[in-house]
């Protein structure tokens, strides 16, 4: 853990990179190492097992064949049925020939050897007896070859048989325990693969732990202690010590609180003498003001020096002060006195010109009253006249609807005169009809008589209608000659308006102008009492100032000042 400790942030990356490369590595090495065992299994099974198989099954089915047309052979009757076979079976041996050399290039031992020989054994005593066989059936003893085949042929076929069943027994059970093998091999890579992550994955969280702790631990102390100096406390402790990186900052950072604290302790009686008046004050500890800080008690040493510099010329303007308070109190004396003389010269004026004022201001007053009262009549002529407009469109809205109902009213003449035309064919239809049509007849004649009464009645409404039809013709004409009078007495007021408007303008403007004048003066007025004012306070600010630089020069005296070899 000490060694982790003091190494480097960035060795220790290093270490955590390192773990996880390592890590990355042996599960690499260990993959490939499984795979390379899990294709040795499988290539022994593609490249030896199965095509042993395959080429024993291959055998034992060329070795029936070569059976079947040996049979054929001893059987036939016919010269190129002969022939054709002797073809068959030559080729089937050779077929055998190459079958027992690529068994021969996929042998895995020796006892698979041994069977390989024993089958070389048998097929070489089967095909002496195939000869035998052929040279009986040339010579036309087809029988003798029959009975060969069937009694040394069938010992040496099932012993060839055998052998061929056993290879392939021999291959099967192989390949079936290469196949265990294989799945065996691969749940061992699985297992092994497991538990080398599980083991990389633990020592590598370890090691982050640990490293990651190593870094923030420090840290924290650092960022609680910046906390700490931005509150404004400088009693802090850093009490992580390492040779790494983070343990040069907090070596540093401790050595800055250290140097903060001397430095601020020193501004302190800096500062603290300077507040009690001694400006020949100087640091104890010039050693420690280095690099940035040194510009900071260059300053508070022309701080010092210009204060000394400014008292020092405060206790000379002092002085001077005194002197020409004396001067300033003797001249605001004299301008006192004048300045109360122009007072009453003004005042006098200022009274004359405010009684010309009043007057005009009530002529003004007079005017506006004037203009309101006409601008008050002008408005409700107008309003008159606006009514009076209202008055003419109503009664032509009223004729309008006069000729309307007029119209209305001829309609309803012509319904009651259609009517009395269908009462009186509906009374020829029922006197027609005799005494089925009585009551049809009643019923018409009561429908005449009231288009007779609706015609009577809509003609009287007509006279009506025209008779006030008439009446609003008159009352419009009357109403626009009244309107046209209110016209010319609208525009009369208004021009009689703008003559008191021009008279009330003229009015306001000599007041203004007068207003102006009296302004003028009191101002004048004002600034002379002010003059006054101003003097005898001008006086006694200078008895006042020099009073003053007295008790300056009294304070003055309790700093001790620097000049030139000399304090006082």
């Amino acid at each position: 853990m000490k060694t982790i400790k003091n190494l480097k942030i960035r060795q220790k990356l290093y270490v955590l990179i390192g773990i996880a490369v390592f890590g990355l590595l042996s599960v690499q090495s260990m993959s490939l190492f499984q795979m390379r065992n899990l294709n040795n299994v499988n290539h022994t099974i593609v490249e030896n097992w199965l095509p042993s198989l395959s080429t024993a099954r291959n055998m034992n089915t060329t070795m029936s064949n070569i059976r079947l047309n040996e049979t054929v052979i001893s059987t036939a009757e016919i010269n190129e049925d002969i022939s054709a076979n002797i073809g068959y079976l030559e080729k089937e041996m050779d077929t055998m020939e190459e079958l027992l050399k690529s068994y021969q290039s996929t042998l895995l031992n020796e006892e698979d050897e041994k069977l390989l020989d024993i089958l070389k054994s048998d097929w070489n005593s089967y095909k002496e007896l195939d000869q035998e066989i052929l040279k009986l059936v040339e010579k036309g003893n087809p029988e003798a070859a029959l009975a060969k085949l069937n009694s040394d042929g069938v010992e040496l076929y099932n012993a060839m048989s055998d052998a061929l069943n056993n290879m392939i027994s021999y291959n099967m059970e192989g390949s079936t325990l290469a196949s265990e093998e294989s799945s065996h091999t691969y749940s061992a890579a699985n297992t092994s693969m497991m538990v080398l992550l599980i083991v990389i994955t633990v020592a590598g969280g370890i090691a982050c732990v640990i490293v990651v702790k190593s870094i923030v631990t420090p840290l924290k102390q650092i960022e609680k202690a910046i906390i700490e100096i931005a509150g404004g406390n400088l009693d802090i402790s850093i009490s992580y010590e390492s040779k790494d990186e983070l343990g040069v900052l907090s070596n540093h950072f401790r050595e800055l609180v250290r140097k903060l604290k001397v430095i601020i302790q020193d501004e302190n009686i800096f500062l603290g003498k300077m507040a009690s008046g001694d400006f020949t004050v100087d640091t104890e500890c010039e050693e420690e003001y280095i690099g940035d800080f040194h510009p900071l008690l260059l300053s508070f040493r022309k701080i010092a020096e210009r204060l000394n510099d400014t008292v020092l010329q405060i206790s000379e303007s002092a002085d001077k002060v005194a002197s020409g308070a004396e001067n300033v109190s003797s001249g605001s004396q004299e301008l006192s006195q004048g300045a109360l003389e122009q007072t009453s010269s003004i005042q006098e004026l200022s009274f004359a010109i405010e009684e010309i004022s009043d007057q005009i201001r009530q002529n003004a007053d007079t005017a506006a009253k004037a203009t309101e009262q006409v601008g008050k009549v002008g408005n409700e002529m107008h309003l008159s006249n606006q009514k009076m407009q209202k008055m003419v469109e109503a009664m032509d809205d009223i004729s309008h609807s006069s000729d309307e109902i007029g119209k209305i009213i001829k309609t309803i003449e012509d319904i009651a005169f259609q009517t009395n035309i269908l009462a009186l064919n509906a009374a020829v239809e029922a006197a027609r009809a005799g005494s089925a049509g009585k009551g049809f007849a009643v019923v018409a004649d009561e429908v005449r008589n009231l288009a007779s009464k609706s015609a009577e009645a809509s003609k009287g409404t007509a006279a009506l209608i025209a008779k006030s039809i008439q009446s609003v013709e008159n009352g419009t004409a009357i109403v626009n000659e009244t309107a046209k009078s209110l016209d010319k007495a609208v525009n009369g007021s208004k021009e009689f308006t703008q003559l008191i408007d021009q008279i009330s303008a003229a009015s306001n403007q000599q007041a203004s102008s007068v207003t102006q004048i009296t302004t003028g003066i009191n101002q004048i007025s004002e600034v002379i009492h002010a003059n006054s004012a101003t003097a005898e306070r001008s006086a006694s600010a200078s008895e006042e100032l020099s009073l003053q630089s007295q008790k300056m020069k009294e304070m003055v005296s309790h700093f001790q000042l620097k000049t030139g070899n000399k304090s006082y």
